[in-house]
């Protein structure tokens, strides 16, 4: 192929929710105004842009509950129409995300098909056919959410390919996981693989505008610099550069427009932007599915971790504020009713089929029919609990408007399931029916020996040895800690009570004394039992902490006015329970993380990011979204931890620290607690200009420790000393019993 017929096609995404984390529900710069103004001056740039020959082909992707079915008609109707129009001339196409603008890797099965395909079409006409006139099969996944299980689920619902973050800044998704890709594959679709099944789809890389800053924040210097590699590579090949960002982004209209326009024109606004680089030869403006139609993968890639775009490229920013598990812990019971009434409405048929527990239309549609808007109604509502604006990439803290709507939507969705079991139940009862329900408790006939110890330490810890982990490496439960104004802080235990299956302790961790904060102090207490197990070495940990109220110091004042509260920026890390799974084990060991999905599927992914970027600390990992349970393993030994559904609950509760030595490493674990330090490095760098300007600027790159502050809370672990790499069977049969609540302690 000759040079002059190798081409860059370029195309900005714009990504549209006018429901927020950091901002209420009023159409002002309080609120969803700023998305109304922004967007109706991406259009002008657009038709301006037209009228110059220069067009652009876009793509936009919506929520649908709530902006593309409810905000936009009510308040910026003409915005609908006039995508709606470039999409029917040809120049934009429309991408699916999800109805509920949902938290998809957390869902289950019957929820995220719901979600996906009320993408396309919804009951109430809020689906992006039903309001756009089209779409093409490619989702852009609600902040780069994924989990490898839903690649089959994607497949099933008509998509075609996911699009999702390689970037060199901490607003990514796959940058971490990946080794630095050459330019053929980084702007080129590649199949990605889940690599516990024969599961696959496409893949597009986007970049978003800080990977601009890497290149002098100069989209024209990328793409010319990307276009000497495109030339330079064994087998040149067409390439396909994705800009993604979210519609309401102060980028789209510039900064300082007037004078950037001049100096930095790809940070001066969409229009100076697309002028900055359309004189240039081989460059095309073209629409992704147009472009996913006419080229093949140049690849394929394995991800075993669960993706997201938050801090540390995980989690932390949905999972480890004190809001995230204190919503959660209603979206578990309303849960638990839902498959109650499932379960017994399937035992009624003549001849139960278990595959419909997934297909709500097909399991539904067996309730009794004056039963069945109630059970749209109590799913449609969780569905819209289950947004991820509920709970939030804001941090350190949520908008109080925000955190208000989502406990009327908790509450409601538990009283919905609730109510509808309640009048089956009723309903079963009158027309004559009984169930034999089989017994799910856990029999306990004879005891095997407890196969190891737990020791108590002076400075609080506890040892917990298993000849499964070996003698000689024991697994240490840490005294609780806090950091708290630039200090770690964790002194004052007290022994209570020290048996032969129960080590019961206490302990107060002072804050200081001073005029700010008092004398305030956490308070703990955990009891720790040891029980009989059939496989490994089991603890239970019932833990209480009570964190202090303290004075509200260190917040950004604007942003405390659009959340409607403040904070104490003090508090910076919180552990109360946390476990040196690993300590001074030799770096050529890779350690795997296992974990449950929501779908039931299991799936591991190797800690092993050193091997693609300088990162010699990973402060925080949590890509393992888990109703239960997780474990790391070094190949020979492992450390399962599961919570207990029955009391406080996450969907991440288990955020993991690896720090790395001249030739060792330590791996620990910290559930119900959050860690905090530098963000991830990336194989993808280049100046590292962006990565700086990202860590100045972003709003989501704080701590979620201050949102525990003033905060009581009781949780329920079992801790699991195994041998092998993924947990034992009769391990994960354990686990899964423990969390839901059919083993205690003493069993």
């Amino acid at each position: 192929m000759s040079e002059t017929g190798i081409r860059i096609h370029f195309s900005p995404r714009f990504h549209v929710n006018l429901y927020h984390s950091y901002r209420g529900d009023t159409p002002d710069e309080q609120g969803f105004g700023k998305d109304i103004r922004i967007i109706r001056g991406i259009l002008d740039d657009l038709d301006r842009l037209k009228k110059e020959g220069t067009p652009l082909r876009c793509a936009w992707d919506f929520d649908n509950a709530f902006s593309l079915g409810k905000m936009l008609p009510a308040h910026a109707p003409d915005i609908l129409e006039r995508i709606r129009l470039r999409i029917s001339e040809g120049y934009d196409e429309a991408h699916l995300m999800s109805w509920n603008n949902g938290l998809l890797t957390a869902h289950t099965t019957e929820e995220f098909r719901l979600a996906v395909n009320w993408a396309k079409t919804a009951p109430d006409g809020s689906g992006t056919q039903d309001k756009l006139g089209s779409y093409v099969p490619i989702v852009r996944p609600q902040e780069c959410m994924v989990t490898p299980a839903h690649i089959r689920l994607y497949r099933e619902a008509g998509v075609e390919a996911l699009s999702l973050y390689y970037s060199a800044i901490p607003f990514n998704a796959v940058g971490s996981f990946l080794p630095r890709l050459p330019v053929l594959k980084r702007f080129n679709p590649l199949l990605l693989k889940d690599p516990q099944s024969d599961s696959s789809i496409r893949m597009l890389p986007a970049f978003n505008q800080g990977d601009i800053a890497e290149y002098r924040f100069s989209l024209r210097r990328m793409v010319k610099q990307v276009r000497r590699e495109q030339l330079a590579s064994e087998e040149p090949a067409d390439l396909m550069m994705l800009l993604d960002m979210d519609a309401d982004d102060t980028f789209w209209e510039g900064f300082l427009p007037g004078i950037t326009s001049r100096v930095l024109p790809s940070f001066a606004g969409l229009y100076a932007l697309a002028k900055s680089i359309a004189d240039l030869p081989f460059l095309s403006f073209t629409k992704a599915w147009d472009y996913l139609q006419t080229h093949e993968d140049q690849g394929s890639i394995t991800i075993g971790q669960d993706l997201a775009d938050g801090a540390f490229d995980g989690y932390a920013s949905w999972a480890e504020k004190y809001e995230n598990y204190h919503l959660w812990t209603k979206v578990t019971a309303a849960r638990k009713f839902w498959d109650e009434t499932k379960n017994l409405t399937i035992e009624q048929k003549d001849k139960p089929d278990p595959d419909i527990f997934d297909d709500f239309y097909a399991w539904s549609s067996c309730l009794p029919e004056h039963l069945q808007p109630a059970a749209f109604s109590a799913v449609t509502t969780r569905l819209q609990l289950l947004s991820t604006t509920h709970f939030g990439l804001s941090a350190p803290v949520m908008n109080t408007e925000r955190l208000a709507k989502a406990e009327i939507l908790a509450d409601s969705a538990v009283a919905a399931a609730r109510s509808l079991l309640e009048d089956l139940r009723k309903s079963v009862a009158d027309s004559g029916n009984t169930c034999d329900c089989e017994d799910m408790s856990i029999q306990n006939h004879a005891k095997p020996p407890f196969p190891g110890e737990a020791r108590h330490q002076n400075d609080g810890s506890i040892l917990l040895r298993s000849p499964n982990n070996g003698w000689n490496n024991p697994v240490i439960m840490t005294a609780p800690w806090v950091e708290y104004g630039s200090r770690i802080r964790a002194k004052t235990t007290n022994l209570e009570t020290e048996q032969k299956t129960l080590l019961s302790m206490n302990g107060r961790i002072s804050l200081g004394s001073s005029r700010q904060s008092g004398s305030a102090a956490v308070k703990w207490k955990r009891e720790i039992h040891f029980i009989s197990a059939e496989e490994g070495a089991n603890f239970i940990a019932n833990c209480t902490v009570e964190y202090p109220a303290t004075t509200h110091r260190g917040f950004s004042k604007p942003k405390a006015a659009r959340l409607k509260r403040t904070w104490d920026a003090r508090w910076k890390q919180i552990a109360p329970c946390e476990i040196l799974a690993f300590e001074n084990l030799s770096q050529i060991k890779t350690v795997r993380v296992w974990k449950q999905s929501f779908s039931g599927s299991i799936s591991s992914y190797p800690l092993n990011y050193i091997t693609y970027a300088d990162n010699q600390r990973l402060a925080s990992i949590n890509n393992h979204v888990t109703p239960s349970w997780i474990a790391v393993s070094d190949g020979n030994h492992g450390v399962l931890v599961a919570q207990s559904r029955q009391g406080l609950h996450g969907f991440a509760f288990c955020p993991i620290r690896q720090t790395l030595e001249t030739t060792t490493q330590t791996i620990s674990l910290n559930p119900f607690g959050t860690y905090w330090g530098p963000q991830y490095r990336y194989p993808a760098a280049v100046s590292g200009l962006g990565r700086m300007a990202s860590l100045l600027t972003a709003e989501h790159l704080h701590p979620s420790a201050p949102s525990w502050e003033g905060k009581s809370i009781s949780f329920s672990l079992l801790i699991v000393l195994y041998k092998g790499d993924m947990p034992p069977e009769g391990v994960i049969k354990q686990a899964a019993a423990f969390s839901n609540g059919l083993m205690k302690h003493g069993c």
